[in-house]
């Protein structure tokens, strides 16, 4: 749930927006929403096969999309309040004594951990982990595939006809207007997501080259001339999404006292790391009689 800002224009340059179907999740985010960190979007939505609209849909009469407002990010960071939070800091290794102590790139020193749980996507959990973890084969098993972001900017808006849409049979996946969600700013920004396919046969060409692709499609799709765009940027996500959206058990070694979760081990989806994170809290409480 990442927001990038590059002023006047900032993007949503990770999730997009993300539903809530669960019970337990809708009863977390209610007071989120009661507090306008989250608010529905109510985008018009084009589904396109390759740079045809084949379907339309209003998204205000449909199942609730949730953003986080004014930014994605706006919700993590209102529940990190009053959390210790280390920025910045990779963790490169874990030693167990009586406590587990970690490691940092730096080589910096963090103890007296009873437990950690580690949310990063699969194969950095796998490597982080020993291969002693209970669940570490499991991990090692779980693959996952990238996507390249685009960030245009303008000085003045595009004339579409949709706020969000899913785009199939092209290297393009995904465009939505990031300054069209609620609480945004009216300067205009558009967002175009990558294919899977697309980033993982190009994950290490030259983000320049990405660019001017991504770009070229992005034109194509809508009819307009991207390249007018004031501000131009590419990411790379290297773990965007599992390769087989399958649900895995819960990751929790009792005796070393590690555990894992995240959306990854449900197969996706923001809910899907909130839900991760509220199986493992339960299993860890009825193991430890924790409350």
């Amino acid at each position: 749930m990442s927001t990038r800002r590059a002023e006047p224009h900032f993007f949503d340059h990770g999730a997009q927006y993300f539903t809530a179907r669960t019970k337990p999740f809708q009863q977390f985010i209610q007071p989120f929403i009661e507090d306008g960190v989250i608010k529905a979007w109510p985008a018009r939505y084009a589904r396109f096969d390759d740079d045809k609209i084949v379907e339309r849909k209003d998204w205000g009469n449909d199942e609730p999309r949730y953003v986080g407002m004014p930014g994605m990010n706006s919700f993590a960071k209102a529940l990190s309040k009053q959390l210790n939070i280390k920025f910045n800091t990779k963790i490169t290794s874990l030693e167990k004594y009586n406590k587990w102590r970690l490691k940092d790139a730096e080589g910096g020193i963090h103890e007296g951990f009873d437990w950690v749980v580690s949310t990063a996507p699969s194969p950095q959990t796998s490597a982080l982990f020993p291969d002693f973890f209970q669940y570490s084969k499991d991990i090692q098993g779980i693959e996952m595939r990238a996507c390249f972001s685009l960030m245009l900017g303008f000085d003045h808006g595009l004339n579409l006809n949709f706020d969000a849409a899913h785009i199939y049979n092209n290297d393009i996946s995904w465009l939505a207007v990031n300054s069209n969600k609620p609480g945004r700013s009216n300067i205009f920004s558009l967002i175009a997501h990558s294919s899977e396919e697309f980033a993982e046969r190009n994950l290490e060409r030259d983000l320049l080259e990405i660019q001017e692709h991504l770009c070229g499609e992005t034109g194509r799709i809508i009819s307009c001339d991207v390249s007018i765009a004031t501000f131009k940027t590419v990411h790379r996500w290297r773990y965007a999404n599992n390769v087989e959206r399958k649900i895995f058990p819960v990751f929790l070694d009792i005796d070393l006292h590690l555990a894992a979760c995240g959306d990854w081990c449900l197969g996706g989806r923001v809910e899907n790391a909130f839900v991760s994170a509220y199986n493992l809290y339960k299993k860890m409480k009825s193991s430890l009689d924790i409350t």
